[in-house]
């Protein structure tokens, strides 16, 4: 922790050295009905959640909160937080101005694409540690000097900082692993009957999850990448087959011969007939 302490006294993390001021910090308690949608236009909000869980929507992204996890609101970006059980969910909230983070708009974290919520669990314990002796310290008076409590909070943003971009790091490494499990659970199903529930099912994780993460990666849904792996072997057996229609439709997971057509159609920006004319350059095939 004196390591985290002495990079806030350096003020390394924040740009020409200036150190963010403590506006508040306190315990915060919330039960079902939390917080309504609100925002801070003159500083950041940090909270920490040390006990039970809940839900914070931060400009109308949602997550779901743990013990350990912690919020990055940066000043204006509208949120909320409620309480998901019978069980209050517990932390601490802290508010800094003045927060200049190396290459971030003042008051600012993290950019306002980055993900602001981090599920760190048992890694946030040097955090907390530092909140609680920022807390003490803010409520001492023969400590509570605004130095002191800019130095403390300069560590508190270090900390979080660092652990924020860790998490990223390791988040970016999942992800592209759920995206290359995915395409290869794909490859081998994709003639299967298949739906996003239950691919989602495959990889363990939510659809929601995997339809933003594949997406990411593949630059296409899941659902939008079965179907072009079904038209490209589709194109390959009207290319070189005399399979009829119908029976490429099937061979290819589709049943319904006329959604097959039209799917095709919007694929390909041709029918599966005129497709056929034109690589083989015929003009009588069955049906």
């Amino acid at each position: 922790m004196q390591d985290f302490i002495a990079q806030g006294m350096t003020g390394g993390s924040f740009e020409d050295n200036r150190l963010p001021v403590l506006i508040y910090i306190c315990p915060l308690e919330l039960n079902a009905a939390g917080q309504e949608m609100h925002s801070h236009p003159g500083y950041a909000e940090l909270m920490l959640v040390r006990t039970g869980k809940g839900v914070v929507n931060v400009d109308g992204r949602q997550e779901t909160l743990s013990a350990g996890d912690f919020v990055l609101c940066g000043a204006g970006e509208p949120h909320s937080y409620h309480s998901v059980g019978e069980e209050p969910m517990t932390g601490v909230s802290c508010g800094f101005a003045r927060l200049m983070c190396r290459g971030m708009e003042e008051n600012s974290f993290i950019a306002h694409s980055d993900q602001p919520v981090v599920h760190a669990g048992g890694g946030s314990a040097a955090l907390d540690t530092l909140l609680s002796v920022l807390e003490k310290a803010a409520l001492d008076p023969s400590t509570a000097s605004e130095e002191v409590c800019s130095y403390l909070s300069a560590a508190v943003v270090t900390v979080a900082l660092r652990i924020h971009r860790t998490a990223a790091e390791q988040a970016e490494q999942a992800h592209y692993e759920l995206g290359v499990r995915t395409r290869m659970y794909l490859d081998r199903h994709y003639l299967e009957p298949l739906t996003l529930d239950g691919i989602a099912q495959a990889m363990g994780v939510s659809k929601y999850h995997l339809d933003r993460v594949f997406a990411e990666s593949a630059g296409c849904s899941p659902v939008q990448y079965i179907i072009r792996r079904r038209m490209a072997r589709a194109q390959t057996l009207l290319a070189s087959t005399d399979q009829t229609i119908r029976h490429v439709a099937a061979q290819c997971g589709y049943s319904n011969y006329n959604y097959f057509t039209e799917l095709f159609r919007r694929t390909v920006g041709m029918t599966p007939r005129d497709y056929r004319k034109v690589v083989q350059g015929r003009t009588g095939h069955r049906n």
